[in-house]
């Protein structure tokens, strides 16, 4: 009888132990996938470290490092906050797999289920040279099928390292981001995930020409093909290019600070500055990308008179909720020049304060180089990020000119 009861009470034992199941890892890569309309699965990379009280990681698509802005941990429940974008990502952890849905918050919620898995260090592969008898690498001119017919405004760059390929779209707000994949024979797939953005490339070529598609989370997915080119085109036609609408006024803003404080174009601290204003959003993965080398030029030449100044167009309206995103903005990046909100992104407020006073505005960011008399000296439409390569480069160095230029200029007249 004893032998019995002992014999229950380890079954019971054993059964309990079963049903609790071991925590995800503190550390570790993580691969998943994000469903996309049409079933397509996005794979995506992230690293999570759980430890507490900060939970925290960042989604990697080739090198490059997003970080997420909020990581939190209840239990078996996992949730990424992107506040900035309006979105999160909740899952539930259950049987050594992390699954739920990413949320876009709008008007209509959008949805996308995933689940993601911890890497283990026997999933982890050497790198192996890629083998292929034509490689996509090089400048493209990409042509979007449109219902209103043929967009041909967008570029497109490409380059290959070891078995990976590397590669945005440049169109005229900037670049969509570094995406990285594979290419096997005649077919390449390129993905890019960081939260914000979820996007998927798939391209083949078929008698010596690219066609493909280009998927994001939301419908509908574009048909394209690709034509090689020498070079990128950095610059628009001077009729497509953004300019003042009256060349005789300076550029009016107003915003408030994350402590509260209101400043315009009028604020004393301007008065025969330099003033680098970007028309930004924290949203915007551009403009994200375009923060380091503003905040760059602040430290190095606000002793010499430039003032950068960030002109932030929220996707929602909330005084609290822009304040904390501006504050997750500065803190990510570093940001010690004034971010200011200049409320929300809808179409009145964005005629009021930006196309009212600017032709050809081309989105975000926009940025306007402006003398220590108050004039717009050059308006720099788009940021192309570090996935145009050279091109990158290029805009930074070119950045640098028009600042050392300004500076060099008389002192204010007023």
């Amino acid at each position: 009888m004893k032998l019995a009861y002992a014999f229950f009470v380890l079954c019971i034992v054993l059964t309990l132990a079963a049903c609790q199941q071991a925590p995800p890892p503190q550390q570790a890569m993580w691969k998943g996938t994000l469903e996309l309309p049409g079933q397509k699965q996005l794979p995506f990379l992230v690293f999570l470290d759980l430890k507490q009280p900060a939970p925290s990681g960042y989604f990697l698509n080739g090198s490059e490092q997003t970080p997420i802005p909020e990581v939190e941990l209840h239990g078996d429940s996992l949730t990424f906050v992107f506040s900035e974008y309006g979105a999160a990502m909740r899952g539930i952890w259950k049987r050594g797999k992390l699954a739920g849905e990413f949320l876009r918050f709008r008007k209509d919620t959008m949805v996308n289920k995933f689940e993601a898995v911890p890497v283990t260090s026997t999933e982890q592969t050497p790198q192996s040279k890629m083998s292929t008898e034509v490689p996509l690498v090089g400048k493209f001119q990409a042509y979007f099928k449109q219902k209103e017919g043929i967009d041909s405004s967008s570029q497109a760059t490409f380059w290959a390292h070891g078995d990976s390929v590397y590669g945005t779209i440049v169109e005229s707000s900037g670049d969509i981001g570094l995406m990285a994949g594979k290419q096997t024979g005649n077919s390449v797939l390129l993905t890019r995930f960081t939260g914000w953005q979820g996007q998927m490339i798939e391209l083949t070529r078929v008698q010596n020409a690219w066609s493909g598609t280009l998927y994001y989370r939301i419908p509908p997915p574009v048909s394209f093909t690709l034509e090689p080119r020498a070079t990128l085109v950095e610059e628009l036609a001077e009729a497509n290019r953004p300019s003042l609408k009256n060349v005789r006024k300076p550029f009016a803003f107003s915003g408030t600070t994350v402590m509260g404080d209101t400043v315009n174009n009028l604020s004393p601290q301007f008065k025969g500055k330099v003033l680098l204003l970007d028309i930004m959003g924290t949203w915007c993965h551009n403009c994200m990308d375009a923060a380091p080398l503003l905040q760059k030029l602040s430290s190095e030449f606000g002793s010499q008179g430039l003032e950068v100044v960030g002109l932030s167009f929220e996707l929602s309206d909330d005084p609290t909720t822009a304040r904390r995103n501006l504050l997750l903005f500065e803190e990510r990046y570093g940001i010690t020049f004034p971010v200011l909100f200049c409320g929300s992104t809808s179409p009145a407020n964005i005629e009021a304060r930006v196309k009212s006073q600017i032709n050809n505005f081309p989105g975000y960011p926009t940025t306007l180089f402006i003398d220590r008399n108050g004039s717009v000296s050059t308006i720099h439409g788009g940021f192309n990020g570090p996935g145009t390569g050279e091109y990158f480069q290029a805009q930074i160095n070119r950045y640098y000119d028009l600042v050392r230029t300004l500076l060099k200029s008389n002192k204010s007249k007023r």
